[in-house]
């Protein structure tokens, strides 16, 4: 009879044990994107907690995916459809148990863009670390809309063609762009809530590039390469500040400053400043 309760107990609590068990499981999936013959990428991905990783190499095919993550809390999508010459990559990733979180929970993507591929970005991802290396991708447009992350972007090597738009959206954040000259960007927009944001344009600058800030609460510093011709337009409010530091420009009228050398430059850029209770800090550094 003592036999038979042992048993019994066994029985009865294994399902608990298969439930202990399942909460730590992890799993790795790996999959690889061909291009099938397209000439352009346009990847939308929508990440929300974890740890995201986005990085560029030479690759025939589209992009290659390594998802490590706990299938009781995260649930993710990866759809690769053909439309005419362009591919469209949708990646998701989101939390089963939404406004709950788990030491247990693992949520790490690794994403490897072409660069042999035309490419549009379309990137939202929330409460997440993220390490983004753009450089050498051949982008036409960007589009960033970031959340409570704590994020690294760079463009390590210049954009081979000429970028249309880069925009920025940045909530409660702590980002950090480096080597922006290198996105070869017609126009970049920054629209900053409460964060702390550096845009680091210092690379290979060329042409004309117009960044239009706008700042909430929050605090934008702006990092030029020493030299480069700049006009500043934008004026300092009650609750705001829009400072320079190691730059000789010049109030050409009212709001509007510029170095003695923009008329004639060639390579400049054009930073417009709209700033609320929250301020504006641009610097000239080697």
């Amino acid at each position: 009879m003592t036999i038979l309760k042992y048993l019994f107990g066994l029985i009865t609590l294994m399902p608990l044990f298969f439930s202990l068990a399942a909460a730590d499981t992890t799993e790795e999936v790996s999959e690889v994107v061909k291009a099938d013959g397209v000439e352009q990428l346009d990847v939308r991905l929508d990440f929300g907690a974890g740890s995201l990783f986005v990085r560029s190499d030479d690759i025939d095919e589209a992009a290659e995916i390594n998802v490590y993550y706990t299938p009781k809390w995260v649930d993710y999508d990866i759809d690769y459809k053909k439309k005419g010459n362009t591919g469209v990559l949708k990646l998701s990733s989101e939390l089963l148990h939404a406004g709950k979180s788990s030491d247990e929970m693992e949520n790490e993507w690794r994403l490897t863009l072409s660069k042999e591929l035309t490419t549009t970005l379309d990137l939202d991802f929330g409460a997440c670390e993220a390490e983004i290396d753009l450089g050498g991708i051949p982008l036409v447009e960007v589009t960033m809309d970031i959340g409570a992350a704590s994020a690294m972007i760079e463009f390590s090597e210049p954009n081979p063609i000429r970028m249309k738009e880069l925009n920025i959206d940045i909530g409660a954040s702590s980002l950090e762009l480096d080597d922006l000259a290198n996105a070869n960007a017609d126009y970049i927009t920054c629209s900053s809530g409460a964060a702390s944001c550096e845009l680091d344009f210092r690379g290979d600058f060329k042409g004309e590039t117009v960044l239009d800030i706008d700042v909430g609460v929050g605090g934008v510093d702006v990092i030029l390469p020493l030299g480069l011709a700049v006009r500043v337009e934008g004026d300092d409010g009650w609750f705001s500040t829009i400072d320079f530091h190691g730059l000789d420009l010049r109030e050409r009228r009212d709001d509007v400053w510029e170095s003695d050398d923009f008329d004639d430059a060639e390579d400049r850029i054009i930073i417009i400043c709209d700033v609320g209770m929250g301020s504006i800090d641009i610097t000239a550094k080697r």
